[in-house]
């Protein structure tokens, strides 16, 4: 979340709008918040370290975080022109990687510092002889920088792009509303943009940036004695001069003085004079690109906002890359760290919905078991029911329709004696063999009796159990005792 002040240093207001840039130099510290859609920029601020405080750009946005409040989001990042050296080099390739190769090995001889100790980088001008590119070069010291991304780290604030303030004042010319003509076919348009603490100069080829002059002499220096605006001046009478020693082909056929130059007007003249060309002043939040309360903050905290008014307007980041490689890997480490916070968060929830789901079933197959145990347990109960009645109803039916009657029995049994054999009981009881109880004259005779019953086929299992002989004084004959089963009807 970003805030910004109102009139009270105390109650921060709320920074709207959809991108917020930092332009950052050793004395001073700038905030401009805008909306895309359309873009309009909403928040202004600025701060300026006096002379004797100035030592990095550190301290400037470490004041400019105080006083604003802006903190934990993304942001991007704009280093003053006089933090760098820009120099133009014509290399011999048309392959981008050959040429970053070409001046990663160019580096260490176009500055004192070490390898380690330098940031770069470059943007392609264009081709003037055939196999040949033209390209921007933008060396400077790492430790400023370094310095600045823990300050904005110390606060949350992770930098989107990082570039050099010309290319802002690229995009400016670029998206001007309204259009103004460019300069004369072939002719240079130089862009002077004074600042608090110095003048950056951008040299535009039919809009392109192609070369840029830093003056360290700004509007506080300009106010403050004629001698500063003659040095101003004289340093961009000798341009034309540093463009020759630089190869820069083409002369200047177009001035335009912004930022801090409302006041300047008597310098615009001069310029003209000295270069024979036209050299306006234009306001650089003109054309309706700042609402009334970003106007009257750029009043407050007076400050060049053209640089930082361009690049938010283009949408799109600068061309020069000068995120440090170690800044790089941790983007992309935190980047990649959000998608696998993202993963983790995912399977997360699909592993408490698996769970949630598997529970549901586990807690509706148990409802469904016990179910089915509740209607076992009343069919099991009306089984053992059925059983039992139809036992009875077995009983019943064997009691009311026998498979033979006592008469059949008895019918059977007097048709197999004789006059030799004597029945003295006959016993017929459910479930049990008839039992068949008598004397005979003999003991042939019992067995005869025997073997009659079994061919008579009313009996089954006819077995003689005993045949003994009459106990008694005056006893004559054979007792037997014989056992069967009645055949199924």
């Amino acid at each position: 979340m970003a805030w910004l002040p109102g009139r009270r240093p105390r109650t921060p207001k709320h920074v709207t709008g959809d991108v917020v840039a930092l332009e950052l130099s050793p004395r001073t510290a700038k905030l401009a918040a805008a909306a895309q859609a359309p873009f309009r920029l909403e928040r202004l601020h600025a701060v300026t370290l006096p002379e004797a405080e100035a030592t990095d750009p550190a301290a400037a946005v470490t004041r400019l975080l105080e006083r604003t409040g802006l903190s934990g989001r993304a942001v991007g990042l704009l280093f003053s022109r006089e933090l760098f050296t820009l120099r133009r080099l014509e290399l011999p390739s048309r392959d981008t990687q050959e040429i970053a190769s070409m001046l990663d090995l160019q580096l260490g001889k176009l500055t004192p510092y070490p390898r380690a100790d330098i940031l770069s980088g470059w943007s392609v001008i264009g081709a003037q002889r055939e196999g040949y590119t033209s390209v921007l070069l933008a060396i400077g010291r790492k430790a400023p920088m370094d310095a600045v991304l823990r300050a904005l780290s110390g606060r949350g604030l992770t930098p989107e792009w990082i570039g050099v303030s010309t290319e802002g004042l690229e995009a400016w010319w670029a998206r001007r509303a309204p259009p103004v003509p460019q300069a004369p076919a072939g002719g240079l348009t130089a862009l002077i943009d004074v600042d608090v603490t110095g003048t950056d100069c951008a040299l535009l080829h039919e809009g392109r940036l192609i070369f840029s002059h830093h003056v360290p002499v700004g509007q506080e220096h300009l106010t403050a004695s004629d001698q500063a605006r003659l040095r101003w001046v004289g340093e961009f009478v000798r341009l034309p001069r540093i463009l020759l020693h630089e190869d820069v082909t083409g002369q200047i056929g177009r001035g335009v003085l912004t930022g801090m130059a409302a006041s300047l007007g008597s310098l615009a003249e001069q310029l003209s004079s000295q270069w024979g060309v036209p050299v306006e002043v234009q306001e650089s939040l003109a054309g309706g690109t700042a609402s009334p309360e970003a106007a009257r903050q750029a009043q407050e905290h007076p400050a060049s906002y053209t640089a930082l008014a361009g690049l938010l307007a283009s949408g799109a980041a600068p061309r020069m890359d000068l995120i440090p490689p170690e800044a790089k890997v941790s983007q992309a480490l935190r980047t990649r760290s959000r998608h696998l916070a993202r993963l983790a968060g995912t399977v997360a929830v699909m592993l408490v919905f698996a769970a949630v789901l598997y529970i549901e079933r586990i807690l509706l197959w148990r409802g469904y078991v016990a179910q089915l145990e509740a209607k076992l347990a009343t069919v099991e109960r009306t089984s053992e029911e059925t059983r039992q009645r139809q036992g009875l109803m077995r009983e019943i039916r064997a009691w009311l329709s026998p498979a033979h009657s006592a008469l059949e029995v008895l019918r059977a049994v007097a048709e197999a004696s004789d006059p030799e054999i004597t029945i003295t009981q006959v016993s017929l009881a459910d479930g049990k063999p008839v039992t068949i109880r008598g004397r005979a004259m003999s003991m042939p005779g019992a067995y005869t009796f025997s073997d009659r019953l079994k061919a008579l086929g009313l009996f089954a299992n006819v077995q003689a159990r005993s045949v003994a002989k009459a106990r008694g004084v005056q006893a004559v004959g054979w007792d037997f005792e014989i056992l069967c089963d009645l055949e199924a009807s």
